[in-house]
C-alpha cells in the first residue's frame, strides 16, 4: 500500500479526534462496570484529572504534568490492590503517547502505520475533540453517580455539626502527635511501626478506649496520616495545630508544619485546574 493509499484510505475513518473519544468512551464504560458508586466516582475524577493532563501534556510536553499522573494512578494502585486490575489493564497512560495512539488504539494498521509520514502526528485539534469529549461524558457520568451516592450528612443538622466538630478536634490532635513523633523520634505511621501500634498508642494518649481496629475512628484516620483526602481541612487543621509549637519554639515541627501546608496548597491549586 502507497503513502498515497494509506492517506485515501483514512478519508473514510472520522476525525482521529472523535474516533479516540468513542474509543475511551467504549473503555471507561466497560471498566466502571467492576466498581461501586463511591470507586466509580473516584476514578472518574482521576480520570478527568487524566484528560485535562493530556490536554496540558500535548502543549507543553512538561514531564511533570505526566509524573503528577504517574503519581496520582501509584496512590490509587497502592489503595485499590488487585481491584486496581480492570483499571491497570485498560491502560489510559496511553493517551500521553502522542506517537503511537492511533496505532495502539487501532485507527491504523500496523502496516499503515509504518508508512505514516511525519506529519500525521495527532493536531491540538485532535486533543481538544478528545478532551472536550471526555470532559462533558465524565461531568455527565459523575453527575448521575453523586444523585445514587447516599448522603453525605445526617438527617439531623445538629448531631451533624457536633460530629463534625468532634471529627476536626480528634483529626488535629493525631496531626499534632504525628508531628512529635517524626520530628522528636524519626518516626511515621509508614515506617517500620505497623498502623496499628499508632492507634493504640494514641487511643492511649487521647483516652479512647480500644476494641478493635475496624471499630476505630482513629485509625481510619492515622492510617492516611498525613495525607487526608480534603486539603481545605487540611490545610485548616494544620493551621490550628502550628501555634502551640511555635509558642515553644519547636522550629524542626513548625518547619514540617510549614512544609505540608505549602504542599497541600500547591495540590489544592492543581486540582482546581
Amino acid at each position: 500500500m502507497s503513502k498515497k493509499e494509506v492517506k485515501d484510505s483514512k478519508k473514510l475513518n472520522p476525525r482521529k479526534g472523535v474516533y479516540l473519544s468513542d474509543v475511551a468512551l467504549k473503555e471507561i464504560t466497560e471498566v466502571l462496570s467492576h466498581y461501586n458508586t463511591e470507586q466509580k466516582i473516584e476514578l472518574i475524577e482521576h480520570l478527568q484529572q487524566l484528560f485535562k493532563e493530556v490536554a496540558e501534556y500535548f502543549k507543553t510536553n512538561d514531564d511533570n504534568i505526566y509524573r503528577t499522573f504517574a503519581d496520582r494512578q501509584h496512590e490509587l494502585l497502592k489503595k485499590y490492590g488487585k481491584l486496581f486490575k480492570p483499571f491497570a489493564f485498560k491502560r489510559f497512560d496511553n493517551y500521553f503517547d502522542f506517537k503511537r495512539i492511533l496505532s495502539i488504539k487501532d485507527y491504523y494498521t500496523a502496516e499503515e502505520y509504518n508508512q505514516l509520514v511525519s506529519n500525521e502526528d495527532l493536531t491540538e485539534q485532535d486533543i481538544y475533540e478528545l478532551t472536550t469529549s471526555m470532559r462533558n461524558f465524565l461531568n455527565g457520568e459523575l453527575h448521575f453517580l453523586y444523585l445514587d451516592r447516599e448522603p453525605q450528612f445526617s438527617a439531623d443538622s445538629d448531631d451533624s455539626k457536633d460530629e463534625n466538630d468532634k471529627e476536626s478536634t480528634e483529626m488535629q490532635q493525631l496531626l499534632a502527635l504525628h508531628y512529635i513523633l517524626k520530628a522528636g523520634f524519626k518516626i511515621e505511621v509508614r515506617g517500620s511501626n505497623t498502623v496499628s501500634e499508632f492507634t493504640q498508642l494514641a487511643h492511649m494518649i487521647l483516652g479512647k478506649k480500644f476494641t478493635t481496629l475496624q471499630n476505630s475512628s482513629i485509625y481510619k484516620k492515622y492510617k492516611k496520616l498525613p495525607n487526608f483526602d480534603n486539603p481545605t481541612q487540611f490545610i485548616k487543621d494544620l493551621k490550628h495545630i502550628r501555634p502551640y509549637f511555635e509558642k515553644l519554639d519547636l522550629i524542626y515541627i513548625t518547619d514540617l508544619i510549614n512544609e505540608d501546608i505549602k504542599t497541600a496548597e500547591n495540590d489544592k491549586k492543581n486540582a482546581k485546574k
